[in-house]
């Protein structure tokens, strides 16, 4: 007994802060003392279960005594040892919910009395035989020992209690054996010991304040449900839940209590769906984390009634309602709610039973989350409509390929057999007034009295009216799909990696499926190349792009032969470039040439690319020999070899007689000779030619010379030039008008040429340039001397010991005098011959020769200052009344380039740019809007007051002006406040500018800017500004235009409120226009959140002010 009294001591001061010096030796009681109780225990429920079994009533009362004190002594071991287990890393590892918040609680050695167990001491080891032993003393008959409830209830409260504790450490918590011992104990005690309202109150405790709990009391219900045949608890603990309120501001408790349903639903859920009724009513709760966990509960339930295969007629109507709700949810006001729905869906459209009404509603409900204004939203949504695509239910009959042209003319061939099926007259008269739903359960029962045929025709209706149905379903699911492309492309260009990803999956995933408007996105997700990939985002796209494209081109099945594997690859990437345009090109050479260099493609499909376009024992088709030499430049980008080793062979197909009958192969074999030079131009597809001789070409100057001089013959009909001289008279070759009229488009050429070759000339000026300083460089830092200059040696090498200005000014001014105003120029002889053609643009009215001379014309601007300052009134009349959009768009890209020359000319005259984003014309008003973007975010001019024109493009109706314009605002915020700067005159400029745009486009485009004025100290000035606008204004459209600028503001602090107040006298007299008071209404229910209790005096006092003045101003 001593050993009890002792023991007895030590639980009853365990919670105290008593300690006396002379306690028993901690060592002691672990060798002395621990293991022999856990022995004496073990001993003791033997005996007792032994004279159980004999009925021995007279040893109850001994048992009774020793199975307490064991008990106590239990509750002491575990408590203490849990305290030591938790405080050897100074933390219990616990995890509590105080005040919304979540802590760690923390026991040092010196405030507990876990120093009475030793560190050597394993509790590990003697865990689960104590609580197995716990379990053991539970399921004997105890309650012959203890025949009174309240003695009974003490005793099994020592096991209880010892069975929270352990949970509270979630270290116990991850070790399954602990845990099933522990469920095992409590389990029994509510079954079997009236333990169920202590559980319930125990379990809702542990909600609240340990959220690792949350799951383990789900699993513990399960278990108590499962093994002991008990679900009234989890019942009850449902009801109790569904009854508690949630603030919107308490994120801890929601989320335990979620996680807690979440795992209940998956564990037992036909325990849960009988409190569903109930449990409902949490979707109107205020917390969005627990409408998010009902979500996802009702997800796992309607999983369970699916799975029943053999009830699941029963529970149609109760699927309908979950999905009902579900559907309800796609108009939570929280975002992170509406992706929960469809990530719920994500699972639920992965089902066997694919619910095919259904479906079509959640296709239109999905789309419509595309347009949703969290990224978060928009990305499961584009996960979900790929998952409909590949889980489709249209694939019972003809596989699964969803081509809309294959089902439409399935859907017509059977409406047709339907047409010509000519039933019998009764059978008419049977069908006649029911729907075609009901039509087949009619036709069982009312055809059996007709005769056999009559009945094989009614069945074979019924066939074909089912098939009719299954087909129009398909399509409408198709044209559902297809619906939602425009917005998938837009997503392609998203700013946020998860958005574009998803898209692009879902266009493999289409392009897979044979739809056939995949296409479209796949070719949009070319120009993702593009991206930088200075960071993971980029190299996450550009890797997942390329993946794509050889998972769609270059992947072939594996039951091919190797031969027709090639064929296919090549067949493939040739279908590329059908019907490309110039930018899908552009991005498509990228793409190519980055899988060659990643060594993705194999020499069987170049070589095989090689023989489709050297055929020539058979007629192939035009546009399959261009995509082959298009591809083998492309890959050449990357490795030049490709083409080096086959040029006799694109200089007799290309430029032979197969490309004189295909000028575009001609164009694309030049295109693929210039990979050649290791680099590529990227230019107008008609500067081709040239490109490759200045690229490739000795000496680029005396061959392009030659080819000017005899293609001036052919045209003006001149004796061949002798070959050292070129005496052609720029006044005689005008003075036989006839003669100059008669041949437009050859004159049209040879205008072109000499615009392209001075154009061309100049980058080869700035190539010597380069190269010269760089061999200069490599002399300078080898300190090697200067060679002796030879006197054979070329221009480069006789200013080789002059000095880097020197050099610069010399090619400076051969660009400035000599190429357009040189005595012995060629290019010189065609300037004034030009310019007269653009002037006299009635004389001369060929629209080719009208183009092509205002292009050259504008290339000659670039080469000298001079020359561009005497012709640039002519450009910009030319540019006002030209008619041609064509020619209004090339001069615009040559402004462009010649404010990159000479800046200060063009600066001064830039309105004229500016004008142009009002053109009629689209291209005309895109490549404006390029151009200015470019200059603009390169620092090449200045913004002075025009930004409204190109905030006008943010609401245009081509929607690739209006994303340029979103962009190049977008950059332009990041640009030391230049949006800011700005905001006055865009302000004035879109309502109350020569061509003011209307209000609503006004607002959008407002809204839009208003995002980028984030700092407080600037939202202060605008609201300044903005104020001190009303004074003096009499329009009521600015009134109203001003008040929703103010409304759009952030007003986070009481300066920015008091800047309002402080401009009041300006727009107190305004506020009886109803537009304007709503505006300053929305500023105040804006402002009404949580502050601090000086701001809300002065919002109140704000509020009473303007109600104040409304109210004089209508009277």
């Amino acid at each position: 007994m001593d050993f009890f009294n002792l023991h007895e001591e030590l639980l009853k001061l365990q919670d105290t802060n008593y300690f006396f010096p002379n306690e028993v030796s901690v060592k002691e009681l672990e060798a002395l003392e621990i293991d022999r109780m856990l022995n004496g225990f073990q001993a003791e429920y033997e005996t007792t279960s032994n004279d159980l079994d004999v009925d021995d009533e007279e040893s109850y009362s001994e048992h009774r005594i020793a199975l307490e004190m064991y008990g106590f002594l239990l509750v002491w071991l575990i408590s203490n040892a849990e305290n030591k287990a938790d405080s050897k890393s100074g933390v219990t590892g616990t995890t509590v919910i105080t005040g919304g918040k979540t802590k760690r609680l923390t026991r040092t050695k010196a405030s507990t009395s876990t120093a009475n167990l030793p560190d050597e001491w394993d509790w590990l080891t003697q865990k689960s035989n104590a609580l197995k032993l716990m379990v053991n003393v539970l399921e004997l008959r105890i309650k012959k020992i203890w025949t009174s409830t309240h003695e009974r209830d003490t005793f099994v409260s020592l096991f209880t209690k010892s069975a929270y504790r352990i949970l509270e450490n979630v270290t116990n918590t991850k070790d399954s054996e602990i845990k099933k011992f522990v469920y095992q104990i409590l389990s029994i005690c509510v079954k079997e010991y009236n333990h169920a309202f202590g559980a319930q109150t125990s379990i809702i405790q542990n909600l609240q304040y340990y959220e690792h709990l949350s799951e383990p009391m789900a699993e513990f219900l399960d278990v108590l449900a499962q093994q002991y045949d008990y679900t009234r608890l989890a019942e009850e603990i449902l009801i109790e839940i569904s009854n508690k309120e949630f603030g919107n501001q308490d994120t801890i408790g929601p989320k335990s209590f979620s996680k807690f349903l979440i795992k209940l639903s998956e564990l037992v859920p036909k325990v849960v769906v009988k409190q569903a009724g109930l449990l409902v009513r949490l979707l109107d709760n205020e917390s969005y984390t627990m409408r998010m966990g009902l979500i996802e509960v009702i997800g796992n339930l309607i999983i369970d009634l699916v799975n029943q295969e053999e009830q699941a007629l029963n529970y149609v109507s109760q699927i309908n309602g979950f999905f009902d709700a579900l559907d309800e949810r796609f108009l939570d006001a929280n975002s992170f709610c509406r992706s929960k729905v469809l990530q719920v869906y994500l699972r639920l459209v992965d089902l066997k039973a694919k619910f095919p009404k259904r479906r079509q509603k959640l296709t239109d409900l999905v789309i419509r989350c595309l347009e949703d204004k969290s990224c978060n939203v928009r990305k499961n949504a584009i996960k979900l409509l790929t998952r409909l695509i590949a889980t489709h239910p249209y694939g019972v009959i003809h596989g699964g390929e969803l081509s809309i042209k294959e089902w439409e003319s399935r859907l017509e061939q059977v409406e047709n057999e339907l047409k010509a099926i000519q039933p019998p007259q009764e059978f008419t008269d049977i069908q006649s007034g029911n729907d075609d739903d009901n039509q087949s359960e009619d036709m069982d029962v009312d055809m059996p009295d007709l005769p056999n045929q009559q009945n094989t025709s009614a069945d074979e209706i019924i066939r074909l009216q089912l098939t009719r149905r299954y087909y129009s379903d398909a399509v409408r699911f198709i044209h559902q799909v297809h619906t939602a492309i425009p917005n998938l492309c837009q997503l392609l260009g998203s700013t946020a990696k998860s958005e574009v990803l998803e898209s692009m999956e879902f266009f493999v995933t289409a392009h897979a499926y044979k739809m056939e408007f995949a296409i479209e996105g796949i070719k949009r997700m070319l120009h993702l190349i593009w991206i930088k990939d200075n960071n993971d985002e980029g190299k996450g796209i550009r890797k997942h792009l390329i993946e794509s494209y050889h998972k769609l081109y270059i992947e072939t099945d594996a039951s091919l032969s190797d031969k027709e594997a090639v064929n296919t690859v090549t067949k493939n990437l040739i279908s590329l470039t059908y019907n490309a345009t110039l930018a899908e090109l552009t991005s498509l050479e990228q793409l190519m040439s980055t899988m060659m260099a990643e060594e993705l493609i194999s020499n069987d499909v170049i070589a095989r690319l090689w023989s489709v376009y050297s055929v020539s024992t058979k007629q192939i088709p035009k546009a399959q020999r261009r995509g082959a030499i298009i591809i083998l430049g492309m890959f050449a980008k990357a490795k030049m070899e490709i083409v080096q080793e086959k040029t006799d062979l694109l200089l007799k197909i290309g430029l032979g007689p197969l490309g004189k009958a295909d000028l575009s192969l001609a164009k694309y074999t030049c295109i693929a000779l210039q990979r050649l030079g290791g680099n590529s131009s990227k230019v107008k597809v008609a500067e081709q030619a040239i490109n490759t001789l200045y690229l490739l070409g000795e000496h680029p100057d005396i061959l392009c010379a030659e080819i000017i001089k005899h293609k001036t013959a052919s045209v003006f009909d001149l004796k061949e030039p002798e070959a050292d001289a070129m005496d052609i008279d720029g006044d005689n070759i005008l003075l036989d008008q006839e003669q100059f009229m008669t041949y437009p488009l050859q004159l049209s050429q040879l205008i072109f040429i000499v615009g392209h070759v001075a154009i061309k000339h100049i980058v080869h000026l700035e190539f010597i340039e380069d190269e010269w300083k760089r061999r200069k460089a490599e002399a300078e830092s080898k300190d090697t001397e200067k060679s002796v200059k030879n006197p054979g040696d070329d221009e480069l090498e006789q200013v080789a010991g002059t000095t880097e200005d020197e050099f610069g000014e010399a090619v400076a001014h051969i660009r400035e005098k000599e190429l357009l105003f040189g005595e012995k120029s060629l290019l010189a002889v065609f300037g004034q011959l030009i310019s007269n053609i653009c002037a006299n643009n009635k004389t001369y009215n060929n629209r080719t020769l009208q183009i092509c001379a205002t292009l050259a014309l504008a290339k000659l601007m670039c080469v000298s200052s001079e020359f561009c300052e005497n012709n640039l009134p002519l450009l910009f009349t030319i540019l006002e009344r030209s008619t041609e959009p064509t020619i209004r768009s090339n001069i615009i890209i040559a402004l462009g380039d010649m404010t990159v020359c000479f800046n200060n000319i063009i600066d001064e005259n830039i309105n004229y740019l500016y004008k142009r984003l009002a053109d009629p014309d689209n291209l005309v008003k895109k490549n404006t809007l390029m151009v200015l973007t470019h200059l603009i975010l390169n620092g090449m001019i200045k913004v002075k007051g025009q930004l409204g024109e190109m905030a006008k493009c943010l609401e245009d109706d081509d929607h690739r002006i209006s994303d340029l314009a979103r962009l190049f605002f977008t950059e332009l915020a990041s640009k030391d406040n230049a949006v800011y700067n700005n905001l006055p005159d865009i302000i004035s400029n879109l309502s109350s500018g020569n061509n003011p745009v209307n209000e609503e486009s006004f607002k959008k485009i407002m809204k839009f800017l208003f995002d980028f004025i984030e700092k407080d100290k600037h939202t202060e000035n605008v609201v300044e500004k903005l104020c001190q606008r009303f004074k003096n204004l009499d329009d009521r459209r600015q009134w109203r235009n001003i008040s929703y600028c103010l409304s759009l503001l952030p007003y986070k602090s009481e300066r920015i409120i008091k800047k309002l107040l402080e401009g009041m006298t300006n727009y107190q007299d305004k506020l009886h226009e109803n537009d304007v008071h709503k505006a300053f209404m929305d500023i105040i229910s804006k402002s009404i959140k949580p502050q601090r209790p000086e701001m809300k005096q002065m919002i109140d006092e704000y509020e009473s002010k303007i109600e104040e003045f409304r109210q004089r101003s209508q009277e």
